[in-house]
């Protein structure tokens, strides 16, 4: 049986828990275009240092 997955704010994930989530994209939603840009923007900001709040004010 699968793990359900926990709630939580794309802000407040770790690296790690992207990437899991990244990992499992294909299987659980596939088609969520969204969702998988969110991801790597999401990962691509930590692995950069910044937060998510000040990348967002910069726009």
């Amino acid at each position: 049986m699968a793990q359900p997955w926990a709630m939580k704010a794309l802000s407040a994930m770790t690296a790690d828990e992207v990437r899991a989530a990244l990992d499992q994209l294909p299987y659980l939603c596939p088609e969520d275009a969204a969702l998988e840009t969110a991801l790597r923007d999401r990962l691509a900001r930590i692995q950069e240092g910044r937060p998510i709040e000040a990348a967002l004010s910069a726009r």
